[in-house]
């Protein structure tokens, strides 16, 4: 009211003034326009003033009331309250207890949170505005207004800063503070179900818990996320163990890793030498952690059962020199129709050197590649000098001065797959003898088509009747010494390779017979012939037709004889014929 009188009584004399002014003044040189200006502008100067004034009340007034102020004047309010000892009556009593409230609850809002914002501050003065207002009314002790009003500002802070929560123990162990029971009961609950879940049964958690209230502000409450998390760990519903997988098929689990590593050594201890190095297998195995539930009973023998089985798998042989079908059949443990039913396209009669038949074998369920350090002794092979010279064909040669080979010891890494060779590596060689040199001549001459060319091609085609080696002819035991080859009367005879004839004519049971003696030295014979196109010392060509299929001689159909002999003695034509 008095910053309002004041303001009303400037208001007022400055009307006057005004008035005055204009009575008495004359009218301005500027005229009535700068007069309103100059009038306006006092004005405004006046109000700043005023509003200035203003300002610094309010400034002073929430000097008086902040809490620290306030904090004073209550404990020196309770002083002054003890002083005045007990007969004062009740009302000191409560002034001393509001007195003691006071200064604690100011105290902790002072050093620890309270921070109250201006516009609180000005609620605050319009508040002890009122209270002035009562106490002028009902002229009470001050003392007992002051107190109250700081014990109402304490509590007030005090709640705006701290709430009600639970310090959660458990197992004696402080672990969270939560907001109140009701938490903890689903953070148990939720272990439980999760627990339940894994075990595949129910699961009680049965740790001691206890809870005891206090105060914290909001940021102090745990997240109950966190603490479930955390609890449940300990629950163990959860283990580590180990996966074994061969290209990609999972094969079983084990406790522990050392479990799987001891039967994948057991697997692969067979192909391993005293001088292993290292191995690994060629299956892509993969150990790997896995997390299973902590009841789960571990059973390793199908594994292990497993890793001992042997495979089916498919592969090939390549036909040598000398092979039958039925040879390679028996050599690979198989029945002759068990190969033939392999290998439906390929003709049992006509096998060729280098060709691939389809077989199978057993190999075990993981193939060991093991690589092993090895140390032995190696021939060095002679060096060959060729000297050059036209008494042989190109591509012919023959040795003129044999050398000698030389000796050295090698250090080797060797790769071996199911203990078969696969490459070997050669770390280090060191000679023991030297070699000598082989001097080799080599023919400069062209060769003419009549030359050998060192194999022989299917005189005619045909259905093989007879093979090389033992049969029954006629009741009795007999050894055939070549190859009947059935096809019609007056069929074509090819030479198997270029040579020069030197039979050509009749020869007993052999009928109407041809002999051609190869640049090699081997002899082929062509027999049962219904004619002959070529005669003793033509030089013939491979491919050349030298006479017509019959069935002269002792022979029970039209066919061609043919045989090859080396050194004068018969040998299965099969392994020579492509």
């Amino acid at each position: 009211m008095k910053q309002t009188e004041r303001d009303h009584k400037t208001q007022e004399n400055k009307k006057e003034e005004l008035g005055t002014a204009g009575q008495n003044s004359t009218r301005p040189t500027g005229g009535w326009r700068d007069y309103i200006e100059q009038a306006e502008a006092a004005e405004k100067k006046a109000e700043q003033e005023a509003a200035k004034a203003r300002a610094a009340q309010i400034k002073a007034s929430k000097k008086r009331f902040q809490p620290k102020v306030l904090a004073d004047k209550a404990k020196a309010a309770l002083s002054a309250a003890k002083k005045g000892g007990a007969g004062q009556g009740q009302l000191k009593e409560k002034a001393v207890r509001a007195g003691k409230a006071l200064a604690e609850g100011a105290g902790v809002c002072w050093e620890k949170t309270c921070a109250v914002t201006a516009e609180g501050w000005d609620k605050a003065g319009r508040a002890m505005s009122k209270v002035r207002g009562v106490v002028a009314r009902h002229p009470v002790s001050p003392l007992l207004y002051v107190t109250l009003l700081a014990v109402f500002i304490g509590v007030t802070a005090f709640q705006r800063t701290y709430a009600r929560a639970y310090v959660l123990e458990v197992n004696g162990q402080e672990v969270a503070v939560v907001a109140s029971p009701d938490e903890k009961d689903a953070i148990v609950s939720n272990i439980e179900s999760r627990a339940s879940d894994i075990l595949g049964e129910q699961y009680d958690y049965d740790a001691e818990i206890s809870m005891t209230p206090v105060y914290v502000t909001p940021d102090e409450l745990s997240d109950t996320a966190q603490v479930e998390d955390a609890l449940f760990e300990d629950v163990g519903a959860w283990m580590t163990a180990y996966g074994l997988r061969v290209d990609g098929q999972e094969l079983g689990y084990a406790a522990t890793q050392e479990e799987l590593y001891r039967m994948l050594d057991e697997a692969a201890q067979p192909y391993l030498t005293a001088d292993t190095v290292s191995y690994e297998f060629v299956e892509n195995v993969e150990v790997y952690p896995i997390e299973m539930p902590s009841n789960t009973k571990f059973d390793v023998e199908p594994i292990r059962e497993t890793l001992a089985q042997m495979r089916v798998e498919q592969s090939t042989y390549v036909v040598k020199k000398g092979d039958t079908f039925n040879a390679i059949a028996y050599s690979l443990d198989m029945w002759p129709y068990e190969l033939s039913v392999l290998n439906p396209d390929v003709i049992v009669d006509k096998l060729w050197v280098d060709q691939e038949l389809i077989i199978q074998e057993a190999v075990p369920y993981l193939s060991v590649q093991n690589f092993t350090d090895e140390t032995y002794e190696e021939a060095i092979p002679s060096p060959v000098e060729y000297i050059e010279t036209a008494e042989l064909y190109v591509g012919d040669t023959r040795v003129k001065e044999q050398g000698e080979d030389g000796l050295a010891r090698v250090n080797a890494r060797v790769t071996y797959v199911n203990g078969v060779e696969v490459e070997r590596e050669i770390l280090q060689s060191t000679t023991l003898e030297e070699p000598t040199t082989t001097y080799t001549y080599t023919g400069t001459t062209p060769r003419p088509v009549t030359a050998s060319n060192g194999y022989f091609i299917w005189p005619v085609r045909g259905t093989i009747t007879s093979n090389f080696g033992g049969r029954n002819l006629w009741g009795r035991y007999d050894f055939h010494l070549g190859l009947d080859i059935a096809c019609p009367t007056g069929t074509s005879v090819k030479a198997a390779d270029g040579g020069t004839v030197i039979k050509s004519g009749w020869s007993g049971s052999y009928g109407n017979l041809v002999a051609i003696r190869h640049d090699n030295g081997y002899i082929t014979y062509y027999a049962h012939n219904s004619s002959l196109l070529v005669s003793v010392g033509d030089k013939v060509y491979q491919g050349q037709v030298i006479a017509r299929v019959g069935m002269t001689g002792n022979a029970s159909g039209p066919h061609c004889h043919f045989e090859v002999r080396i050194n004068g003695t018969s040998v299965n034509p099969r392994n020579y014929l492509r």
